[in-house]
C-alpha cells in the first residue's frame, strides 16, 4: 500500500525494466527463507515481500502500456495480465501446499524457485522501453484530477467490498451457519468470478468504448450483492452472491487501472495510486468489521453497498461523453 506509488513514481523516471525484473528477484530471495527463520524475521521478509509485489503488478501493468500500439491493443494487454493476477491468487495456495507436502521444513522454497525461474525468463527477454506517445489515444486527454480521485474511491470500494464479504465468511450467520470446507468452497469460488471476469472482457471490447456504462453497471452488481449477502438464505443464493461480487470487483480492478494510467502517456505513478487504492480498500474493510459491535457487521457492507451506489452517481464526472466518442472512434 505504502511502496506502489513511490516505485510507480521512479520508474516514470529511470529505466522501469531494471526495476521490474529487480523486484521479482527480491521475491524469490524473501520468499525461500520462510519456515526456517523466526517470527521477527518473518515480519521482516513479508515487509519486503510485500513491497516487491507493489513494485511488480504496476510495472508489469505500465509495460503492457509501452507494448502496445493503440488503445484496443492496450486493453487486451491490460485484460490478461489481470486474468493471470487472479490466477495466481488461485494458483498460489495450492501451490504452496505441494511446496510444503515436498519440504515440510522449508514450505516455501519450491514456490520461491518458480518465482525466481520468472524473474531469469524476464532477464532473458526484451521488454519495451519507456516512450511517452508510444499509444494512439486519439487525442484523448489524461485524466483530471478530479476524475482519477473517483477511480482511486471505486478501487477502494471494489476492494474493500470483497474484503468484507471474505471476513464475513469466516462469523458465524444467523441463517447459514458455513463449515471450513464451505468457506474455501465460496473463496474459491470468488476467485473463479473473477477470473471469469476477465475472460469474459477479453473477448469484448466495452472497456474501451463504454466504460463509464461498463463501470456503473458493474457498481449497482456489487452494491446488490453487499445488500443481499446477510440476508441469504441458502447456499444456492450465497454461491451466486458471491460470484456476483467477485465478478464486480474484479471488473471494476481492471476498469480503473486501465483508464487511470492514461492514454498517449501511460503513468506509473497513478499505476502505483491504483493498486495502492487496491490495497486500501482491502486493509480498511476487515478493520471496520472488527470494530464494529458483535452482530453488527452487515452494517459495514451495507455502508460499502451504499458508497457502490453513491460513486455510482458521480461517475460521469470521471468519463465525459465527449471523451468516450474519441475512444470510440
Amino acid at each position: 500500500m505504502l511502496a506502489a506509488p513511490l516505485w510507480g513514481w521512479i520508474a516514470d523516471r529511470v529505466d522501469y525494466r531494471a526495476m521490474l525484473r529487480a523486484a521479482l528477484v527480491i521475491l524469490a530471495l524473501v520468499t525461500a527463507p520462510i519456515g526456517l527463520v523466526g517470527l521477527p524475521e518473518l515480519y521482516a521478509l513479508r515487509l519486503v515481500a510485500g513491497m516487491a509485489s507493489a513494485a511488480i503488478i504496476p510495472l508489469g501493468l505500465l509495460c503492457a502500456s509501452f507494448a502496445a500500439n493503440e488503445r484496443a491493443d492496450q486493453a487486451r494487454r491490460f485484460t490478461w495480465l489481470t486474468a493471470f493476477l487472479f490466477l495466481g491468487d488461485l494458483a498460489g495456495p495450492l501451490v504452496a501446499e505441494v511446496s510444503a507436502a515436498i519440504l515440510p521444513r522449508a514450505p516455501l522454497m519450491i514456490l520461491a524457485f518458480g518465482i525466481g525461474a520468472v524473474g531469469a525468463a524476464l532477464c532473458a527477454v526484451r521488454l519495451p522501453r519507456w516512450c511517452a506517445p508510444c499509444i494512439d489515444g486519439g487525442d484523448l486527454p489524461a485524466p483530471t484530477l478530479g476524475a482519477t480521485l473517483i477511480l482511486l474511491f471505486v478501487t477502494i470500494v471494489a476492494g474493500g467490498g470483497l474484503a468484507a464479504m471474505h471476513v464475513n465468511l469466516l462469523v458465524t450467520r444467523s441463517v447459514i451457519s458455513l463449515s471450513r470446507e464451505e468457506i474455501a468452497w465460496m473463496l474459491s469460488l470468488c476467485g473463479l468470478g473473477m477470473l471469469a471476469a476477465q475472460i469474459f472482457h477479453a473477448r469484448l471490447d466495452w472497456l474501451v468504448t463504454m466504460p463509464r456504462r461498463l463501470a456503473g453497471l458493474t457498481l449497482g452488481l456489487l452494491a446488490a450483492a453487499l445488500f443481499l449477502f446477510p440476508v441469504a438464505a441458502s447456499m444456492a443464493e450465497l454461491s451466486g452472491i458471491i460470484v456476483a461480487a467477485g465478478w464486480s470487483s474484479a471488473t471494476l480492478r481492471l476498469v480503473t487501472s486501465f483508464w487511470i494510467s492514461g492514454a498517449a502517456a501511460p503513468s506509473g505513478l497513478k499505476l502505483g495510486l491504483q493498486h495502492s487504492a487496491a490495497s486500501i480498500g482491502q486493509a480498511l474493510a476487515p478493520l471496520a468489521i472488527a470494530v464494529v459491535a458483535p452482530g453488527a457487521q452487515h452494517l459495514v457492507l451495507w455502508g460499502i453497498g451504499g458508497l457502490s451506489l453513491a460513486l455510482l452517481v458521480s461517475l460521469p464526472l470521471a468519463w465525459r461523453p465527449r471523451a468516450i466518442v474519441k475512444s470510440s472512434a
